[in-house]
Parts: C-alpha cells; sequence; structure tokens
C-alpha cells in the first residue's frame, strides 16, 4: 500500500484525525483547508523524569502543521472514552513439531484471566473487541461496553499466522471522532500466511488514529524453539513431522537469549511508535504481558492532552506531517502522532459513451461500473475468445482497487464466459479463476452478508453446467465458510442428485450402483433439507421426484401434497409441483386425478410442452382418442417461446442466478 493509498484508506473508512463538517469544495490548485470547517484532533503526552507533566496550556505548545505554525484553538486534558483493540497471538509452531495437544479450554483461560486484568482498569465509558490471530483473522466479538462483554467459551488455535493480515485489521478500525483508539497485540511475531507484506503493515500504521502497542511473546518462543531442538536431538526427529513441507516464516525478533529485532520486525516498529505507540520487549528478567503493557498504557493516556486546531497555510490535500514540542520544557519527552493523509477526490471526466455490446474487457467494465449490467450480458455473451478474456482480466488486476467487492462478482460473470464451453480447458481456466476468489472474497475478520452471496451466486451459476463433480467442490467451500446456510445444504442435495442421473438414467436412477450411491446421499440431503423454512418447498419437490423416479410413487404424493401446504412465489416451483403430481398419480393408476394435475399446470403454464404432452399422454391411455390427438397436433404445430421449467430442473437452482446476481452487484457497490 503506498502512502497516498493509505492515506485515502483512513481519510475515508478510518477518520484519520480530520473531522470534516460540510462538503468539500471544488478542487482548486492548491485546496485549501476551510476555517472552522476541517478540524485536526493531536493526542499528545508529556513526560519530564518519567512523570506526566499536567497543567499545559495551548500557549505551552507549539504545534507545526508541514512546517508551518499551526494556532492551537483549544487544548483538553480530560479523561477521553478509549475503544480498545486486543489483539491475541493464538497461532501454533510454524515447524509442527510433536507438540502435546494443548486443551481448547487453556487457550480460552488464559485469554478469559488476561481480559479480566484488562477490563479491570476500564471505565464504564470504554469499550473492547476482541480479536484472535491464528490461521485467520478472528473478531470474538466487535466493539461491546465494557459491562456487555460476552463470555469466552473456545477459541481457535495452533494454525499458521496470519500476524500481518491481524495487525493491519485491528488498525483499519473506523474511528468515531470523540473516541480514542487503542490498540494493543501480544505476538510471537511470527507470519507465515498472512497476504500483506511488512511494509503495508508500517503504511497502515503510520496513517492510523489508533495508539499502538506491541508485546513481543519471549517466553513462548523460547519455548517453541526448545521442542523442535529437543525433538531433533533426542528423538531423531526432523521438522516438518505434522505437515509435509514448511510456510514462508517472517519473524519480528530473533532467537534467545537476545531476541535481536529483525529487518522486518525494525520495519513494524517504526509502524508502531510513528502511532505514538510502543514496542515492548523484555527487560532484564522482566518480560512484558499485555494487561501490564496496557496499565502503563491507559494511566498515560488519561494523562494525555487532546489539541485541535484548523490547518492554516498548507495545501489540504497529501500527507500532513505533525510536529508537537512545548519549548519551555527542555529535555522533555512528548509522544504525539506524526501526521495524517488527505486524498482528494479526482474531478470526474467527462462520460464516454458505453456501446450497447460491449467488446473488449476494458468496454465491459466501464459498462459494469456505471451500472448498465444489460449491455455487460450482452456483451459477454458474444465474447468471441472466452480463454483470452479471462486471462486479460486476471493480468490486468482490479479496476476498482478501493472496491474489491465489486471484483470479486464481476469476476464470476467473467468466469461464466467459459464455463459452458465445449472444450475441457477453457472450462478449467474458468473453474481455476472463480476457485481463487473464492480466497479473495473472504473478509478479514468473520464471513460477511456478501461472501455468502457470492458463494450462492456461484453455486447457482455451476449447478447450470450440470458437473456434479466441480460444483460439490464449490459447495464444499462454501459449507466450510456457512456450515448452516440453507441453500448451501440445499445445493449439496441438488449435485448428488445430478450425480444419480449423471450415472444412470434420470427416468431409472437406480440403474447402476453408482447411481443407487448418490440417489441415497441425495435422498438423506432432501430430507435434512427439509428443516429450513426457505428451502422446503423445494427439497420436497425434488425428493418427491425422486422417489418417483424409484418406483415410490405413495411416498412421492405425500410429500407433493405437504409442499402444496406451503405456497411459494417463485412459478417455476409451482408449475412442477402440479406436473410431478401428473407423474405420480399416472403411476398409481389414478388417471383422472393425473390429468387435473397436469390441467392445473397448464392454467400456470399454458404452452409448456411437458405438461401438454403428459396430459395428451394420460388422455390417450383414459381412452380420449380425439382431445389428446388435437393435443399432439398442436404440441407439433404451435410456435411457442414459452418457458417450460422442467426443460431446466435437472440445473438444479440455476434459474435464480440472475437473480443472485443482481444482488450481488448491489452488495458490491
Amino acid at each position: 500500500m503506498t502512502r497516498g493509498r493509505a492515506a485515502f484508506v483512513f481519510a475515508i473508512l478510518a477518520g484519520t484525525a480530520v473531522l470534516v463538517a460540510g462538503q468539500t469544495p471544488p478542487a482548486r490548485a492548491p485546496q485549501t483547508f476551510r476555517s472552522a470547517t476541517d478540524v485536526v484532533m493531536v493526542d499528545v503526552s508529556v513526560r519530564t523524569g518519567g512523570r506526566v507533566v499536567a497543567g499545559l496550556t495551548a500557549d505551552d505548545f507549539v504545534v507545526t502543521d508541514n512546517g508551518v505554525r499551526q494556532r492551537i484553538e483549544s487544548v483538553e486534558a480530560t479523561a477521553v472514552p478509549i475503544d480498545l483493540t486486543l489483539v491475541v497471538d493464538s497461532s501454533g509452531n510454524y515447524r509442527r513439531p510433536w507438540l502435546p495437544r494443548t486443551k481448547p479450554s487453556a487457550v480460552a483461560d488464559d485469554v478469559r484471566e488476561e481480559l479480566r486484568k484488562v477490563t479491570e482498569l476500564l471505565r464504564p465509558t470504554d469499550r473492547v473487541r476482541l480479536l484472535v490471530m491464528d490461521g485467520y483473522v478472528h473478531q470474538v466479538w466487535p466493539l461491546l461496553p465494557v459491562s456487555a462483554l460476552p463470555a469466552i467459551r473456545e477459541l481457535p488455535f495452533d494454525g499458521m499466522a496470519s500476524l500481518y493480515d491481524t495487525l493491519a485489521a485491528a488498525l483499519l478500525q473506523p474511528v468515531e471522532p470523540a473516541r480514542r483508539h487503542v490498540v494493543v497485540a501480544r505476538t510471537k511475531g511470527i507470519d507465515t500466511i498472512s497476504s500483506i507484506d511488512v511494509a503495508a503493515v508500517r503504511a497502515i500504521a503510520e496513517e492510523s488514529d489508533a495508539l499502538f502497542h506491541l508485546v513481543i511473546m519471549e517466553t513462548v518462543l523460547d519455548n517453541e524453539d526448545e521442542f523442535v531442538q529437543f525433538q531433533s536431538r533426542n528423538m531423531d526427529l526432523r521438522p516438518p513431522t505434522h505437515r509435509f513441507w514448511l510456510p514462508r516464516m517472517r519473524r519480528l525478533v530473533g532467537g534467545r537469549p537476545t531476541h535481536i529485532v529483525t529487518p522486518e520486525g525494525l520495519v513494524v516498529k517504526a509502524g508502531v511508535e510513528a502511532t505514538g505507540g510502543g514496542w515492548h520487549q523484555a527487560s532484564g528478567l522482566t518480560e512484558p504481558s499485555l494487561p501490564g503493557t496496557f496499565k502503563d498504557t491507559f494511566d498515560n493516556f488519561r494523562q494525555n492532552y487532546v489539541l485541535r486546531y484548523t490547518p492554516q497555510g498548507v495545501a489540504r490535500a497529501g500527507w500532513h506531517a505533525i510536529r508537537v514540542t512545548v519549548p519551555k520544557l527542555r529535555g522533555a519527552t512528548i509522544n504525539a502522532r506524526r501526521g495524517y493523509g488527505i486524498e482528494e477526490p479526482v474531478p470526474a471526466a467527462a462520460p464516454v459513451p458505453i456501446p450497447t455490446v460491449p467488446k473488449s474487457l476494458s468496454e465491459v467494465t466501464r459498462a459494469y461500473e456505471a451500472g448498465a449490467y444489460r449491455n455487460v450480458v450482452a456483451g459477454l455473451s458474444q465474447v468471441a475468445d472466452p480463454p483470452r478474456f479471462m486471462r486479460e482480466f486476471e493480468e490486468a488486476g482490479n479496476p476498482w482497487p478501493a472496491s474489491p467487492k465489486r471484483e470479486a462478482a464481476f469476476a464470476i460473470e467473467v468466469a461464466e464466459t467459459g464455463l459452458f464451453a465445449p472444450r475441457a480447458p477453457v472450462r478449467e481456466q474458468a473453474e481455476a479463476l472463480l476457485e481463487r476468489f473464492t480466497r479473495l472474497v473472504r473478509p478479514p475478520l468473520e464471513p460477511d452478508e456478501f461472501e455468502r452471496y457470492w458463494h450462492f451466486a456461484v453455486l447457482t451459476l455451476l449447478q447450470g453446467t450440470l458437473r456434479p463433480s466441480v460444483t460439490e467442490a464449490f459447495v464444499a467451500r462454501a459449507l466450510a465458510r456457512f456450515p448452516d446456510e440453507p441453500q448451501f445444504q440445499l445445493a449439496r442435495a441438488i449435485v448428488a442428485d445430478q450425480r444419480s442421473a449423471a450415472t444412470g438414467s434420470p427416468r431409472m436412477a437406480a440403474s447402476t450402483p453408482a447411481a443407487r450411491t448418490h440417489l441415497a446421499a441425495a435422498r438423506d440431503l432432501y430430507e435434512a433439507a427439509l428443516a429450513w423454512p426457505t428451502t422446503a418447498t423445494e427439497a420436497r419437490l425434488r425428493l418427491a421426484y425422486l422417489l418417483h423416479r424409484i418406483g415410490e410413487d405413495r411416498d412421492a404424493l405425500a410429500r407433493l401434497d405437504e409442499a402444496g401446504t406451503a405456497p411459494t412465489q417463485d412459478g417455476s416451483l409451482r408449475y412442477l409441483h402440479q406436473l410431478f403430481r401428473g407423474y405420480a398419480l399416472d403411476a398409481l393408476g389414478r388417471s383422472d386425478e393425473a390429468i387435473a394435475a397436469y390441467r392445473a399446470a397448464l392454467v400456470l403454464l399454458p404452452s409448456a410442452q411437458s405438461a401438454r404432452v403428459s396430459l395428451m399422454n394420460a388422455l390417450f391411455k383414459r381412452g380420449d382418442r380425439a382431445e389428446a390427438e388435437a393435443l399432439a397436433e398442436r404440441v407439433q404445430t404451435e410456435a411457442s417461446s414459452a418457458f417450460d421449467p422442467w426443460w431446466t430442473y435437472w440445473q438444479g437452482q440455476h434459474r435464480v442466478y440472475p437473480q443472485a446476481m443482481a444482488r450481488l452487484r448491489e452488495l458490491a457497490r
């Protein structure tokens, strides 16, 4: 992340230190601040001889903004409310020796005790957020008042270390103007799996509004190193033993006994100190702890001064270096944030007309950005070279750097150009594109609504390809993130049903051993999907048709009767309900009722061919030859463009793919 990019992120997302109480004026060169609308707040601590200096006024401070002295409008020495983000490192030893298994309850107990000691120091107006760093960034709970913190029962642990990602997630939290944000992280200082590098952590820290303290867990580091050495020396086992590869390892401090700060550690340390916070390591025989570090921080923080000024004589946009001094106190130690950044919005260029059928990637991207989705669909449907189009998309990078969600939604539509291709390599390229975004779409903390809908859109698209072995892998990924999502449970049942049809005749689904295996799985999964109201109607219909295919028509009819008591707005399901009732009744020899069901289906969709043909056959078997022949004539001679839901039955939920994408686009805005 460049300095300019980070400045923009914090000016918009985290609030930086600039409070803008009005519309940004039109761009001009150079654009300046406006009196009383752009206020900068700076937290300052002043100490001499290790003691806090009290009683200072505005006349005692000198503040410069990009070298220009500013007029301090107010100085407050009050205890402002604090938002505390605690970061706890619960990752395992990246070399994975044969360590004794840690009890989950012990991990939770340790964190619970640390939290108790910290919260005892806080006031009722303060709030706490708890993050746990393991293979992922886990938000145990968001900002909550001290009096409302939930109990900690179990925490993730023993995974690889996402240190840099976790620190970034903590520092990127938005800050309310009237509150101060403190981040205290205790860590072994090892990173093995983060997606960002150390330079990005420093850039984010330098432009964060948080006071950032980092505590190195040197004893834990030493214990892990000792286990590995003991294993190698006394057990003749060489790492790795639990995994066949060693992840890339980045350390902030070296090994014992000195634990010298590494080059990567120096970069993070510079970012920590830029916030006015501190880097905490063992001193002599005393090792810092999370509660002890916060106590010192909190005592100092409650006695800080808050300086306010409206910048004068400096351009508004760009990086602003802040320097605070107290001239009358020579040798005083002054801690204050070092600056803030503002990036003015770039004036919009004159609009370029969007083609009705965009052809190039840049044209499709512009149409997508403008919300001209019909144009996008028209252009993507006519892509002549899908492999090249997908490759250009991946090589170009995110066309909306500030909106990764929009890129993730767009990626589905780009992949669609290759998913239905006749050549296997093209389909595999599209599948690989979607598989890559299953990782990129994950938010830094917990799964969110956008990620849920992203998986749903992908699954509705893939079901339409009728390649259940491919779809099955994506269903598994979706359920790993959202194990209780009813639509994903239903998708798993549909995929198993597709497998049964692919390994046997759809009308005789139990014709092969493989088909019977998949059929049994589909039956069980449909039964499970009945537990959720959102999927119960469709699960009953599909289960009923499955039962009809294997000759259990009485049970099929019972399921259909149950489904009939739960009305749905989905016209396709209402049609299939009547069609499948006709199938089951016909198979049971109840021809009059079957004919009535087929006629009911045709009331819903008068030109649907599947119900017409089924009605024709039922009438013929009953002896109504004249009406059957009339229907046969109409089936053969009438030109009909009416949609028949039966044609797409085996494509599962693919019918709702357009609606899923429309909702996903909204969430990505």
